[in-house]
């Protein structure tokens, strides 16, 4: 059984008037194809979807601070568009593709960029863009005491943390970083569920 203040996804959660904080992988699962994901990747794509179609009052609001952003877009481009590019132009395996040097400078990676773009614009009556001020102190960003977190994570808890001190926050993710007691977790991730 899981610590309190983690639901199993599976159990199909009720979407709250709050405010969830979507990983960058929920993310990734919601923007790529959904006939390519897999069962539990397409349980997480519901949720999320059931986040931005509530017709809740207030309306429940994904946050989106900076350095997601950035995290979701560098991933998209990186895990799908490369892969696509690469295929689309019948480069073999045995082949690089750099980045910087090969890609960016493409048509492709252009469309890619901007259809990412648009894809997140298009739920903006669902996004609250949040300033990442909160965690831009010295004693938060040069912490060397993030315990099992990865620094992305220890920085997005460490605004959630704080968000969480004016609204309700519940963070929706499948990343096992998050073994914490003090936030709300929706996820079906199997080491998050075994605490």
């Amino acid at each position: 059984m899981p610590l309190p203040n983690i639901y199993n996804l599976y159990h199909k959660p009720d979407v709250q008037s709050a405010s969830y904080f979507v990983d960058a992988n929920v993310w990734i699962y919601s923007l790529q194809n959904f006939d390519d994901l897999k069962p539990w990747e397409d349980r997480y794509y519901q949720f999320f979807f059931d986040i931005v179609d509530s017709p809740l009052d207030p309306r429940p609001q994904i946050l989106m601070p900076t350095i997601l952003l950035s995290e979701i877009i560098n991933t998209y481009l990186r895990k799908f568009a490369i892969p696509e590019y690469r295929l689309a132009n019948s480069i073999p395996p045995a082949v690089s593709t750099d980045f910087k040097k090969d890609y960016r400078p493409t048509q492709h990676y252009k469309d890619s960029f901007e259809k990412i773009m648009d894809d997140i614009s298009g739920l903006h009556a669902a996004i609250k863009y949040v300033d990442d001020g909160y965690i831009n102190t010295r004693s938060i960003l040069l912490n060397k005491s993030i315990g099992i977190f990865d620094y992305n994570d220890y920085l997005y808890y460490s605004l959630c943390s704080e968000l969480n001190k004016s609204e309700r926050v519940i963070l929706l993710t499948n990343d096992s970083d998050f073994q914490i007691t003090d936030l709300e977790i929706i996820t079906a991730n199997k080491t998050l569920l075994s605490l």
